[in-house]
């Protein structure tokens, strides 16, 4: 093969290249997090990073790749053959690129017990894993968001630490584990927990390229590399093997750059003023700025190398940082205007068609309007919908029977694929006896003492809010309330790494304002834009959802779709013509439910508007009041979900449950 596309033949990205090769000076820095769309050389820029890291002098017959002549990071083996003055053999090797894939188990990235020898001989030995393979390497996680959580945690533990350590499946062990971490990913797909992200030394955010003559450059160099990859290696030869000197000249530099006082000062200074938790965020600008100043050629940390680290080290350890942007950070109203005088004044100023005034009946037809009410969202944190968030804002852990997720027990199965060699191991050891300490002796294992693992996944949550917008939800509060529910769970689906998808039904039809994502921004934006107005299909906006959930499920078996429907349920618009609207919800909901598609249906009307009541008899306006709650209830019972109000009713409730 010809090599990875080079380097130095990249046209623009240069912080990104900056960083990685800032990292490959001094990996203490803790990796670096390239944040971009698709097509912006993410992947292409780590590859090529291996070629103009310098070679390395290896153990060649150990697993780790230990260096030769030091000691203190060696694995346990090679520092007892050193001490017991064996001459280690020895081989010079590149720098690799070692891939973690999203597939992987717990087992494959840090190591397991040998099931070989374990099984053959009833040895406890480790068999190495994927940080065995990155130690004095460089370890790639492309589309790292994407990654189950608690191997992200293992992954940053041992980048942390240097050592990767295994305690578990009767073996304790521990192995060297120093590696350019370097993970990709596409915030579209979603973001990392700001606990995850403050693990990364640096933050690269990477756009695609607007300018023309550069777009045209790149296509050329691509060409060009397709064409002949070796001749067109061998044109930026020079400046590859350049950069490498650099590299090494600044390793060898690192330990003589000294950083003044009142740049230490100024480091700690400026993440309190940005207010940035913990001190990873100072030890990394530290580290970043030496790096920067060893790979210029100098050996005092300047203002620009300063500069260059906060740029780098600080942004993404800031509260709040996640990619929200300033539209996203405040969506609020006029000063001067409240929500609901917002609605009524709308409301009034829009012509009805002379069917039926607004504040009408359970079927009445409403005239369209195009109103739209912005939300702060400072307004998700409210008690209304808290029930809402603690029972269904967080991913839910589920027992699998494929091999990923995290290893919880064991237990007898007759179709074993997914051995758990400790239950196997001690289930068969009552009956070894002194038999198997014999020289030729076999650790036997017979079919019944076999263990399969059980597993426990976070299954991927796809939350669709299916949103009545229609002028049944006119009135002010009714609105607000709803969009506060509605962004409240979308910053739920944020913190769990649940896509969510948003279906809006109004006039006479559903629309889905937001395919399933992981861009919560966006998904944010759509919902404070939400326009209201006209009539209720309500069945649309059922059959919307149940169309989305099946569709998702075909395509990823794994997904666990959850319905919740915010609505008033005056449904007056049918899905098939002729049919009678209520009766066709109600149909429609039963179907929902019979597929298995767990849901909550979320009262928006009961108890924030009693307006239309407030002309009528005490005992009539109970009645309606009743009549609209059974309703609902019928709704969400034919949904085989919970039904919830949109508010806490008062004390002294009117309805008994």
């Amino acid at each position: 093969m010809s090599g990875p596309y080079p380097f130095t033949a990249l046209v623009n990205q240069e912080s990104m290249k900056r960083a990685l090769v800032l990292n490959a000076v001094n990996p203490t820095i803790g990796g670096v997090l390239i944040r971009g769309e698709r097509g912006t050389a993410k992947s292409t820029a780590v590859r090529a990073l291996s070629d103009v890291l310098p070679d390395q002098t290896v153990v060649s017959d150990c697993p780790y790749g230990c260096p030769p002549d030091a000691i203190e990071r060696m694995c346990e083996e090679c520092r007892r053959r050193t001490r017991r003055g064996e001459s280690l053999p020895t081989k010079t090797r590149s720098m690799r690129v070692i891939d973690l894939p999203l597939d992987a188990t717990e087992d494959r990235l840090t190591g397991t017990l040998d099931i070989e020898r374990a099984l053959g001989g009833g040895e406890a030995r480790f068999e190495p894993g994927v940080l065995a393979s990155a130690n004095r390497n460089i370890l790639y996680v492309d589309e790292v968001n994407l990654l189950d959580d608690h191997l992200v945690d293992a992954l940053l533990d041992a980048a942390a630490m240097g050592e990767n350590v295994v305690e578990r499946e009767g073996i304790s062990h521990r192995h060297p584990a120093e590696f350019i971490l370097v993970g990709t990913m596409n915030p579209e797909e979603g973001s990392l927990r700001p606990q995850l992200l403050d693990r990364f030394g640096l933050v690269v955010d990477v756009e695609g390229v607007g300018d023309v003559a550069e777009r045209v450059e790149i296509s050329d160099r691509r060409a060009a590399f397709e064409a002949d990859p070796d001749g067109f290696r061998a044109e930026y030869a020079e400046t590859e093997a350049a950069l490498a000197r650099d590299i090494v000249e600044a390793r060898d530099r690192l330990d003589r750059v000294s950083i003044p006082d009142e740049t230490r000062t100024a480091i700690s200074a400026r993440a309190v003023d940005e207010h940035v938790p913990g001190l990873r965020g100072d030890i990394a600008v530290r580290r970043t700025a030496v790096a920067a100043a060893a790979l210029d050629g100098v050996e005092t940390v300047e203002a620009r190398h300063l500069e260059e680290a906060l740029a780098l080290a600080l942004p993404h350890r800031q509260d709040g940082d996640e990619h929200r942007s300033e539209d996203e950070e405040a969506v609020l109203l006029p000063d001067d205007v409240d929500a609901g005088e917002a609605a009524d004044t709308t409301a009034s100023d829009h012509e009805s068609d002379g069917r039926v005034p607004v504040t009408g009946g359970r079927n009445d037809l409403i005239t369209e309007t195009e109103s739209t009410y912005p939300i702060d969202r400072t307004a998700m944190r409210i008690s209304q919908d808290r029930r809402v968030r603690d029972d269904y804002g967080r991913r839910i852990p589920s027992k699998v029977r494929f091999r990923s997720g995290r290893y919880v027990g064991a237990r007898r199965r007759d179709d074993v694929t997914d051995v758990a060699i400790d239950a196997t191991l001690r289930a068969a050891a009552h009956r070894q006896g002194n038999a198997a300490g014999g020289a030729d002796s076999q650790f036997e294992i017979r079919t019944g003492d076999i263990r399969s693992k059980i597993r426990e996944h976070s299954a991927r949550g796809l939350l669709i809010l299916v949103v009545d917008a229609s002028g049944s939800v006119m009135n002010g509060s009714k609105m607000k309330e709803t969009k506060r529910a509605v962004l409240s769970l979308i910053e739920d689906a944020y913190q769990t790494r649940d896509r969510v998808a948003v279906v809006a039904f109004r006039g006479r039809d559903a629309e889905v304002i937001v395919s399933p994502t992981r861009n919560i921004g966006r998904a944010r934006e759509r919902v404070s834009e939400l326009r209201v107005g006209g009539n209720t299909p309500l069945s649309h906006g059922l059959v919307a959802a149940y169309e989305l959930a099946e569709r998702e499920r075909r395509r990823d078996s794994e997904a666990y779709p959850l319905v919740v429907l915010f609505s008033d349920g005056k449904a007056n618009v049918s899905y098939e013509d002729g049919a009678e609207p209520e009766d066709e919800a109600l149909r429609i909901a039963t179907a929902l439910g019979n597929a298995d598609i767990e849901s909550v249906y979320v009262d928006t009307g009961y108890g924030l508007n009693d307006s239309k009541y407030s002309l009528w008899s005490d005992q009539k306006a109970l009645a309606a009041k009743r009549e609209e709650f059974e309703w609902n209830r019928r709704l969400a019972d034919a949904m085989g979900g919970e039904y919830l109000p949109m508010i806490e009713l008062p004390d002294g409730d009117f309805i008994q449950q």
